[in-house]
């Protein structure tokens, strides 16, 4: 199950990030088309506002799915000397501190996403209100805590 949505939220992040490379795309095309015909396109209206709450959406949504993978920097110089025993420790207390992360990080954003709605802040193009971008990134760090505790669970942190 955990497998499945973090799978999920991982396609959903990197279309995300497609879309935003689309529409970058779509921006420049425009940005140089009005260099040649001054004043006939412009460019993509609200594209920071556009850019900056998609991203602010997008990349939270991969970490469960590198956790899952183990996909995380993970600096081996001294531990892979240690005897296997002593890794497994220092294995499951990376982990186990990911976890605590990324619970920190969602409380946090929660209570950034309380404030920001309590203010009523809206991108300042586009007017769209800011604090639903906020849920993406506090479901995956809720499902990367998840992924990260069941990982030390079964007894295979690394």
């Amino acid at each position: 199950m955990l497998e499945r949505l973090a799978a999920a939220m991982a396609i959903a992040g990197g279309t995300l990030l497609l879309a935003i490379a689309a529409v970058t795309g779509i921006n420049v095309l425009l940005y140089l088309a009005d260099l040649v015909a001054p004043g006939r396109l412009g460019i993509v209206r609200g594209y920071e506002d556009l850019v900056r709450l998609l991203v602010s959406a997008a990349v939270p949504l991969l970490f469960p799915w590198c956790e899952l993978r183990r996909g995380h920097v993970a600096v081996d110089l001294l531990a892979e000397r240690l005897p296997r025993a002593a890794q497994r420790v220092l294995e499951t207390a990376g982990v186990s501190l990911s976890a605590a992360l990324a619970l920190f990080l969602a409380f946090w954003m929660v209570q950034g996403m309380l404030e920001t709605r309590a203010d009523g802040r809206v991108a300042s193009v586009l007017g769209w209100p800011e604090w639903p971008f906020y849920l993406p990134g506090i479901l995956a760090l809720l499902l990367w805590a998840a992924v990260a505790l069941e990982r030390v669970r079964k007894g295979r942190p690394a």
